[in-house]
């Protein structure tokens, strides 16, 4: 089995960013887009907090897929999937009576996705195709509903976390780059040390 890698909380639920100090640099979409991993320098050095009305999170967003770890988490993390993530530090602030809110942890850290597969089944889910490029190229991604998209079984070397890689047929390339994809077994570990922080995403169910 596998999930969507999601954290429950983003920016704006049960805590604020301060909208300034939360930004990428700009560009950094384009690595994204080509599935390749953000380097460190385009994550913000600090984040600040000017609101809570509850504990932080271990796993929170602060924009889609742009995800926080604290120290705990990164522990698990890097226990359970060696090598697969990359941890960027960031400093964490707020003013003493939102800090006591946050019950904030030792360190945090922005993560960076390190590792690829290509296990998206492409020929046996539905999927839209968009019209060709000045090269000839025809993009295809999934349709929104994860429930239908299949992927193949891990083989013993491939990550337990991970960006899907674009399988490109001749002028045909199918990519779906923009999520993260965890093993129900790292999924499980997280959830079971880090409860009602992930939610129950399930691909292909």
């Amino acid at each position: 089995m596998v999930y969507l890698f999601d954290p429950m909380y983003w920016n704006g639920t049960i805590f604020r960013l301060d909208k300034e100090t939360w930004k990428m640099a700009g560009g950094w979409t384009e690595f994204e887009r080509n599935n390749r991993p953000i380097p460190a320098s385009y994550f913000p050095k600090a984040i600040t907090f000017d609101g809570a009305s509850a504990e932080l999170p271990d796993m929170f967003h602060t924009a889609r897929d742009i995800i926080v770890l604290s120290e705990r988490a990164r522990v698990v993390m890097e226990r359970s999937a060696p090598g697969q993530v990359e941890f960027i530090s960031v400093v964490v602030q707020a003013r003493p009576n939102i800090s006591a809110r946050l019950n904030l942890a030792s360190a945090y850290y922005f993560i960076n996705i390190l590792g690829r597969a290509q296990r998206l089944q492409w020929l046996e889910m539905p999927k839209q195709e968009f019209p060709p490029e000045d090269d000839g190229t025809v993009n295809f991604m999934p349709l929104p509903d994860f429930r239908d998209w299949k992927l193949s079984e891990r083989a013993a070397a491939e990550p337990l976390i991970w960006r899907d890689d674009p399988w490109i047929v001749g002028t045909k390339r199918y990519a779906g780059h923009t999520r993260i994809f965890v093993e129900d077994v790292l999924w499980h570990e997280l959830d079971a040390n880090f409860p009602d922080q992930l939610n129950a995403l399930r691909v292909g169910e």
